[in-house]
């Protein structure tokens, strides 16, 4: 999908896209006026091309739920005027790669490949910080999991977590996702009395 101005590079960008085997979906908008980012969009199948000399919007649509520099699909920027503003504006969008106007045919591909990479490389940091967020939310489990283990079996903490650790690859789920069902599933177990007893025997 192409947002820029008509001219004669816009010829030659759909011209080297349709080479490249992509369906080019071109559209207009005139330099000075506003317009809206589409919400259709998908990383698999979509790639979207700005003109930084547009009136550019300051983000994409709220039911992407994407942060700042970061685009729902791979984002090339295509750069007219190089004033700090436009590139600026053109980064907040998610903008991996550039191209320069007037656009030369043997410049796409690599602009193309690289706003794919780069977006392949940051959803997929985003997607294993979000990862790691939710072990740690999950940490809470394991250690309750161990604690129980080491009371009701004698064992130590390490053998108690190794206990942990394979009974979760044989249930084919992390061992954070065992330990919080095993927890769940047993609200009132002697761990929680034997916290509740403690508390009463401090009064």
């Amino acid at each position: 999908m192409i947002f820029t101005t008509e001219g004669q590079s816009l010829g030659i960008l759909e011209a080297t896209l349709r080479r490249l085997g992509l369906e080019p979906d071109t559209r207009p908008v005139p330099l000075r006026q506003d317009f809206e980012l589409p919400e259709n969009l998908t990383p698999d199948s979509d790639l979207v091309i700005i003109d930084g000399d547009l009136n550019l919007p300051q983000a994409w649509p709220d039911s992407y739920n994407t942060s700042i520099l970061h685009a729902p699909c791979p984002t090339v920027g295509l750069v007219g005027t190089e004033a700090p503003s436009r590139l600026k504006a053109m980064l907040q969008l998610g903008a991996a790669s550039f191209l320069q106007k007037p656009i030369h045919s043997g410049a796409v591909y690599s602009a193309l490949y690289l706003g794919v990479n780069a977006f392949e490389h940051v959803d997929g940091l985003k997607v294993s910080l979000d990862d790691m967020g939710e072990r740690r939310r999950k940490r809470i489990y394991v250690i309750k999991a161990v604690a129980e283990q080491m009371r009701q079996r004698g064992l130590n903490e390490d053998a108690a977590y190794d206990l942990l650790r394979k009974a979760s690859m044989r249930a084919r789920v992390s061992v954070e996702d065992y330990c919080e069902t095993l927890i769940l599933a047993n609200p009132d177990s002697d761990l929680d009395r034997g916290k509740t007893k403690k508390r009463c025997q401090a009064r």
